[in-house]
């Protein structure tokens, strides 16, 4: 790879920080469909982490603060950062750290769906309640305060 291609990817690199916070997996991997050779590509992300323009903490925190605002539990969450290449000991630390409670979180997510409809639950209807927070990454207890919330606003 010439000195120019080199400055190319470099390039690229920089200007895809510039628009988002990556994950260094993540910068792998777009390096890797570019098919810029492994040695470089590790040098270049090695650079990016010396520099500060690439920090898989920031990252992570940036990353959990998204999926909360789209109100995601912390069973998604967890699923979601290590499928971006996030650390599971990283992301856990990060979760304790921001001291979020998942109980109103949930409680927003249920709100903010169902609000508009009907606060009569038939057997069908709740069960469809419980899949979608279940699917947001709440777990059953969040779940039933959720549901108990929203009987006691009657």
């Amino acid at each position: 790879m010439d000195e120019r291609e080199q400055q190319k990817q470099k390039n690229y690199v920089l200007w895809l920080l510039g628009r988002q916070e990556y994950s260094r997996r993540d910068l792998q991997r777009k390096l890797q469909q570019r098919q810029v050779p492994e040695e470089f590509a590790t040098k270049l992300l090695d650079w990016c982490e010396q520099q500060g323009f690439l920090d898989d903490n920031r990252y992570c925190t940036s990353f959990i603060r998204r999926a909360i605002d789209k109100r995601h539990g912390p069973r998604r969450i967890c699923a979601d950062a290590q499928q971006k290449g996030l650390d599971k000991d990283q992301v856990a630390g990060a979760l304790a750290e921001m001291d979020i409670d998942w109980f109103e979180l949930a409680l927003e997510a249920y709100q903010r769906k169902f609000k508009a409809l009907g606060k009569q639950l038939d057997y069908k209807e709740k069960a469809k309640r419980i899949r979608y927070l279940t699917a947001r990454g709440f777990d059953y207890q969040q779940i039933e305060f959720a549901l108990a919330s929203e009987a006691t606003d009657e």
